[in-house]
């Protein structure tokens, strides 16, 4: 009888952890983070209008919209230097979010950052 029960735990437990998944993969759909769709880069706007508006969407499923590594390209103008500034201040936001789902990637030797 023991082991009858314990063939019948497995089984429930398989069934709650497929059930778990599945949830989940129902959840992230509706998710809008770049991070979480690809492995590639999120490339800035040049427009800081445009970087601005994208920093600012937020993510229906986490809150806090996740963007993944950030290319950013520097053509030594104005326009260059209010984009870094609004990456920075998006570093500066994603560091007060503390978010235990998401793991930090390792840093590659490239000039893009990881945030």
């Amino acid at each position: 009888m023991s082991a009858k029960l314990s063939s019948l735990r497995k089984r429930l437990a398989t069934l709650e952890q497929e059930q778990a998944d599945r949830a989940r993969l129902e959840e992230l759909a509706d998710c809008n983070c770049p991070a979480m769709k690809s492995a590639g880069s999120f490339l800035a706007p040049i427009f800081p209008e445009a970087l601005e508006a994208e920093l600012n969407k937020t993510c229906p499923v986490h809150g806090f919209r996740q963007l993944g590594r950030i290319v950013v390209l520097n053509f030594g103008n104005q326009e260059s230097a209010k984009v870094s500034q609004l990456v920075h201040e998006y570093k500066l936001r994603l560091a007060q979010h503390s978010q235990s789902s998401i793991e930090p990637e390792e840093k590659d030797d490239d000039d893009s950052e990881e945030f």
